[in-house]
């Protein structure tokens, strides 16, 4: 049988995957099982398979790909649905009121989502009942770390309110960088994940990833991170 994400866990599930994978590696790496019958890239709707198309670059287009299949099979899992059958709308935009706002699962208000990829890597958030925003991204040499932490930070808070980047992220409030938690506009966590992914070449001490989650009532909520049985610990 699928590990499944039980409806009864109203806290946060947070997976971290690897997008250099097939889907059936994927899937195996987190005790997962593909439903039989169908490739997985079936499962991706017309606007999905447009939008990969899009990307020129063939690594960038199976890592978005991935994400993308893995994000309708964790979903599907969590409303007990097939993949393919995992439907999305968009909502009202917060600038302009136009259909490209965040996108949410059809028949299921009570799931929120958030998916974030960087290179290799994406995370993706489930939660019940109340919204979320998870960011995730790969520490650089030329990047300074503080900064790339407070848009982490930012990035996850405007997932959860859903205004994405109709709002500028500097004026976000993301709290005290020197502590995992905070509390702004909405509660937020860092995800230590750097015993999980080690660290870059050249970074030092640095992880190789920084992530942040976001969202209201956070630190009242339990949080299951799934890591994929591959990564060293």
């Amino acid at each position: 049988m699928p590990h499944s994400v039980p409806a009864a866990h109203h806290g946060v599930d947070v997976w971290l995957m690897r997008l250099d994978d097939t889907a059936a590696g994927l899937a195996r790496a987190h005790g997962l099982t593909l439903p039989a019958g169908s490739s997985a890239s079936a499962w991706l709707d017309a606007d999905e398979r447009a939008r990969a198309a899009r990307l020129h670059d063939a690594t960038d287009r199976h890592r978005w790909l991935l994400s993308h299949v893995a994000t309708r099979l964790l979903v599907g899992l969590a409303l007990d649905r097939h993949p393919a059958d995992v439907t999305w709308r968009r909502e009202p935009c917060r600038r302009c009121g136009g259909p490209h706002g965040r996108p949410v699962v059809v028949d299921s208000d009570d799931l929120h989502v958030s998916l974030s990829r960087s290179g290799d890597t994406a995370l993706l958030a489930l939660r019940w009942g109340l919204p979320v925003g998870v960011d995730v991204e790969q520490v650089t040499s030329g990047t300074p770390h503080d900064d790339l932490h407070r848009w982490v930070r930012a990035e996850a808070v405007l997932k959860s309110s859903g205004e994405g980047l109709t709002r500028d992220p500097a004026a976000v409030d993301v709290g005290d960088l020197s502590r995992a938690r905070w509390s702004g506009e909405v509660e937020g966590l860092d995800l230590g994940l750097s015993a999980a992914v080690g660290t870059a070449p050249g970074t030092g001490a640095d992880p190789r990833l920084l992530a942040a989650l976001a969202g209201p009532a956070l630190h009242g909520s339990s949080l299951r991170v799934h890591l994929p049985v591959t990564a060293s610990t």
